[in-house]
């Protein structure tokens, strides 16, 4: 080996010991920025932090008694000891009747089945109208609802694309004032979920609420935007109202949030413990792949009940009833295990 060759080796040799000497330089600087950066900032959030509980406390609306509460999921003292045979229909039922409609409302009543979730959608010029957009996808429509006139929808059939939709006569879609008549005359418990919470649908529910005596004893207005609860509820501090939680990859958020269990628990904190306390909700859904027994005590530590969703298989059901004993929402009363399995819940 000639010396040149040695003078290279060496010279390669002292590059990479330089290089490999940079990158520790620059990790530990970076290491040290972060731990003075923590030590400064630290206090400030922690400051920051106990200004917000702080301030919550001056905001925050008085939640619906828990009396009130309990008359709307059960009808009776037996039921409130024991649970309710009947979960919470989705849609009145979709997958036994067409969604959103009398036909369901009717099957459900007849079965004395007096828990029912329908959607609430505005139409363009303004009108409310029970349907949501699964109906209109049957039907190849894949405008949402808010774009559509009311006119559109007076001969639009909402049993024509149902599975089961040769067994029920033609219905248009139910419009929001119907609903409020049928209220009058039954003891139906309707869960009104908001597709969009928009200004108008908002003002729809207020005025409803003020001019309907029977509006806040019937019905628990739910959706996903903790914001429009605050608005509505300032206005009516007597209606109850639930927030819809979405599942976490269904959240707007970068991926990589959505699948750090650290921060969707420190985002179900700041749910629990500053947003529901300041909205004033009392009944919370939650999906049940993100529901266990710790996330229901945690909820019902605020005073928020928790309800499940969507359940269908008998083997779930029977799971949420007897074991958990949570209320649940479903897409059919097919499936239900008391007429299944001929047991009674415990």
């Amino acid at each position: 080996m000639n010396l040149g060759t040695v003078i290279k080796i060496c010279k390669m040799l002292f590059q990479l010991f330089w290089f490999l000497a940079t990158c520790c330089t620059f990790v530990v600087n970076a290491l040290w920025l972060c731990c003075n950066f923590a030590s400064v900032s630290f206090p400030w959030l922690m400051l920051a932090f106990f200004l917000v509980l702080l301030a919550s406390k001056f905001v925050k609306l008085k939640s619906p008694s828990d009396e009130v509460v309990r008359s709307l999921l059960w009808k009776s003292e037996k039921q409130q000891a024991c649970g309710d045979d009947w979960p919470i229909l989705n849609r009145g039922g979709g997958f036994d009747a067409p969604d959103n409609s009398m036909a369901a409302i009717n099957q459900c009543l007849a079965q004395k089945c007096h828990k029912i979730l329908l959607n609430l959608s505005v139409t363009s010029d303004g009108q409310a109208i029970l349907l949501h957009k699964s109906t209109l996808e049957k039907a190849n429509i894949n405008e949402p609802v808010s774009k559509l006139h009311s006119s559109f929808f007076d001969n639009f059939s909402i049993t024509e694309h149902h599975p089961l939709g040769q067994m029920f006569q033609s219905e248009k879609v139910v419009t929001f004032e119907k609903l409020l008549k049928l209220l009058e005359s039954s003891e139906v418990t309707v869960f009104l979920l908001a597709s969009q919470t928009t200004p108008r649908l908002l003002e729809i529910i207020r005025e409803a609420a003020t001019r309907c005596p029977v509006f806040t004893k019937r019905i628990i207005f739910c959706c996903s935007s903790p914001v429009a609860i605050y608005q509505l509820r300032q206005r009516c501090p007597d209606l109850v109202c639930g927030l819809w939680m979405e599942k976490s990859y269904h959240l707007r958020m970068p991926q990589y949030l959505n699948s750090s269990t650290i921060l969707l628990s420190v985002l179900g904190a700041i749910y629990r413990n500053i947003i529901a306390p300041v909205i004033g909700i009392s009944i919370v859904f939650i999906h049940k792949d993100e529901y266990n027994a710790q996330i229901s005590t945690l909820w019902k530590n605020v005073g928020v009940r928790p309800i499940v969703y969507t359940i269908n298989s008998p083997n779930e059901k029977r799971y949420f009833q007897q074991v958990t004993k949570t209320l649940y929402l479903t897409d059919s009363l097919r499936s239900e295990p008391h007429l299944i399995f001929k047991t009674r819940m415990i």
